[in-house]
């Protein structure tokens, strides 16, 4: 009897084995099938960048160069003003942040940490227009920003997104799990607000100041819509939107597409660098304010 109860336990103990590797296996599989769908589009665009264009509207499409082209990517970064796109979002992109860490965290102490009349009225206010599309506020903040004659600077592409509601809500809600007793320790010692928020606050919301960091570099890094609408001067604008017109003086009449996808390849390496440097602080964003006091 004993016998047949232990040689039951392992019978199932080996089916319950079986099954989680069937189902690891099959989790596996479907993963694989989503990282490919996902690495298509990049290896196309890495394997186009290195062809030449005879060879891109050859029929049928091949995957890879026969003969890979390096200088197409010197080419592109000589083509026009390339250089100058590509620093235009490097500068955009580090002054969004500068000002967005800046702003977005002293409005998350004073939400989050300060008592005031009316303070969670206010607060679902801001939220709520999390739900209004940008598309809807670009005619207004166009009239606006026409009337003070910042068009085709680089003021209209930094200020309007240094207040960002989802960044504000993100600092808010870390800020929130933060010891009040930890604070009141300081206001003890003759502490102020403002020493507090800068000796106190900033160092323990260092991990949620870089996810901020990167989110917001990734935002202005790609953003097409809101400086096409706003800029009409190539010397101010940045590489996302101009890169879809790139040419060279023997390409006038024709779009080169091998330099176009060199240029893509150029701006993507930022953002897969940043990432790879960042993850640690991007990955823990997705966990900000889970931990509460």
């Amino acid at each position: 009897m004993a016998a047949d109860t232990k040689t039951g336990k392992r019978g199932g103990l080996t089916s319950r084995r079986r099954k989680k590797t069937i189902v690891n296996v099959i989790c596996f599989i479907l993963l694989a099938a989503a990282s490919l769908t996902v690495l298509m589009p990049l290896w196309f665009m890495v394997s186009t960048a290195l062809k030449s264009m005879d060879e891109i509207f050859t029929y049928p499409i091949t995957w890879y160069p026969h003969e890979p082209i390096w200088s197409n990517f010197k080419d592109a970064w000589v083509s026009a003003e390339f250089t100058r796109w590509f620093f235009n979002s490097v500068f955009v992109a580090a002054f969004a942040i500068i000002g967005g860490v800046l702003a977005n965290s002293l409005v998350a102490y004073g939400f989050a940490k300060i008592r005031f009349p009316g303070r969670n009225i206010m607060f679902s206010i801001i939220l709520a227009t999390m739900m209004i599309p940008v598309e809807i506020t670009i005619p207004a903040i166009y009239l606006m920003f026409s009337k003070v004659h910042m068009l085709n600077t680089y003021s209209v592409q930094i200020f309007p997104g240094i207040a960002n509601v989802f960044c504000l809500f993100m600092l808010k809600q870390y800020m929130d799990s933060l010891p009040n007793s930890l604070l009141e320790a300081a206001r003890l010692d003759g502490a102020g607000d403002i020493s507090i928020y800068q000796k106190v606050v900033l160092p323990l919301v260092s991990p949620a100041i870089g996810a901020l960091a990167i989110l917001t570099f990734l935002g202005k890094w790609n953003d097409y819509l809101w400086p096409s609408m706003l800029l009409t001067r190539t010397e101010v604008m940045p590489i996302m939107v101009v890169l879809p017109t790139l040419n060279t003086g023997n390409s006038q009449w024709s779009t080169p597409w091998e330099l176009v996808m060199a240029g893509c390849v150029i701006v993507t390496l930022p953002l897969i660098i940043v990432f790879f440097i960042f993850q640690d602080q991007f990955m823990s964003s997705v966990t900000i304010g889970a931990v509460k006091e």
